[in-house]
């Protein structure tokens, strides 16, 4: 079963992401119980971590939930593949924090981060920014506050949601191209396959049209 470190609260937070968070996908404002948390584990086993970090602001975070999956028989195919034939390995990396704000974690570097259900005028720009994440996962969209990158060294992607088999979990769109989810890419992050790729300007283009 996942450590239990919520009683550390931000400093356990801190710490943790200081030394760990380069190997970590860090889960802000993961709420009260985990749950469809299949797109993070294929950006984690996309990106090789270690670690899953969620973090709250509240008093608690229930670590198991009879919906922590959409897909339990595809994600534990996907952990035993990951981990080499023992996916509970992936539970010991699970780590929680709550009564822990996201501005608490600013100037941490962290390699993917997550904000799921973010409540109306939450603005985690900066903070988000600050801790250079390789990728940035907005999810669940409808009526929450979505983050803008653009102009902080994102840019937004659609290559790499098809890329990772990122797929949303309510996918009732409001608009005929909105999957109500975005991804954000570091400018310098892989970089390389669109710098080789013939369709570079096309690329491009689409990033400065939709970031």
């Amino acid at each position: 079963m996942p450590s239990d470190t919520s009683h550390l609260g931000k400093n356990g937070a801190i710490d943790f992401l200081s030394e760990y968070g380069h190997t970590s996908l860090v889960n802000l404002g993961a709420g009260r119980l985990l749950n469809r948390i299949d797109n993070h584990i294929r950006l984690m086993t996309q990106l090789n971590l270690t670690y899953y970090v969620g973090i709250d602001c509240g008093p608690y975070i229930e670590l198991t939930s009879p919906h922590i999956f959409l897909d339990p028989r595809g994600m534990t195919e996907l952990l035993t593949g990951y981990y080499q034939g023992k996916p509970q390995k992936f539970w010991d990396g699970i780590k929680v924090f709550s009564n822990t704000w996201v501005e608490e974690l600013e100037g941490i570097h962290c390699a993917v981060v997550v904000c799921q259900r973010v409540y109306p005028d939450c603005r985690w720009e900066k903070a988000i920014a600050s801790m250079t994440p390789k990728l940035v996962l907005q999810e669940d969209l409808h009526g929450c506050e979505r983050q803008q990158l653009r102009g902080r060294g994102y840019v937004r992607t659609w290559t790499k949601i098809h890329q990772y088999g990122l797929q949303p979990f309510r996918p009732l769109p409001l608009f005929p191209w909105e999957r109500n989810l975005i991804l954000w890419r570091r400018r310098d992050f892989a970089d390389d396959e669109i710098q080789a790729s013939r369709w570079r300007v096309f690329w491009r283009l689409c990033e400065w049209f939709i970031g």
